[in-house]
């Protein structure tokens, strides 16, 4: 019974507050469930007793992504980065977030009526855009049939309006 099961857990982790095994049977049974909810409590209260520990930043970031929360996972896995530069996972993380705020400050602008507040989002979506792409080329030059990736940067150069660099992105994706 989850419910009876997160209860008790809720419970323990109160009484044993420092006990970072019983918090992560609660972080790995929110998981198995799917409660994002609750997962984001017991993340919190284990981020507290490990706040560098990296598991738990993916995790974290993870949820952030799933919640729409680009820039809280990308500021997670910008974090991340610093420690390990050369990990692919963490670059597709970085790269993702950097485009999905692209995409909605692109959406953002198409449908603004203010000219200043189109300026605005434009302007954010290039500079997200390009993050974006920066990441996105070593990401397909470490994988280079990565189809997801592929239409990812051409989505970003598309909507940087970088029509040479569009056209070979295409190029490779025929």
């Amino acid at each position: 019974d989850y419910d009876q099961a997160m209860r008790v857990l809720d419970e323990a982790t109160e009484q044993y507050s420092s006990d970072f095994n019983m918090i992560s049977i609660a972080i790995n049974n929110c998981i198995e469930r799917e409660d994002n909810v609750n997962l984001q409590r017991f993340l919190t209260k284990a981020m507290a007793l490990r706040p560098n520990d990296e598991t738990l930043l993916n995790i974290q970031g993870m949820l952030y992504e799933e919640t729409q929360e680009y820039q809280k996972a990308l500021n997670i896995y910008n974090r991340m980065r610093q420690a390990k530069p050369n990990s692919l996972n963490i670059n597709q993380h970085v790269a993702l977030n950097y485009y999905n705020l692209g995409v909605l400050n692109y959406n953002k602008a198409s449908m603004e009526t203010d000219e200043k507040a189109v300026k605005r989002y434009n302007r954010q979506a290039k500079d997200y855009f390009s993050a974006a792409a920066a990441t996105l080329e070593t990401i397909v030059a470490n994988t280079p049939n990565s189809v997801k990736y592929l239409q990812a940067l051409g989505m970003a150069y598309s909507c940087m309006g970088s029509q040479d660099q569009l056209e070979a992105v295409n190029g490779k994706l025929t």
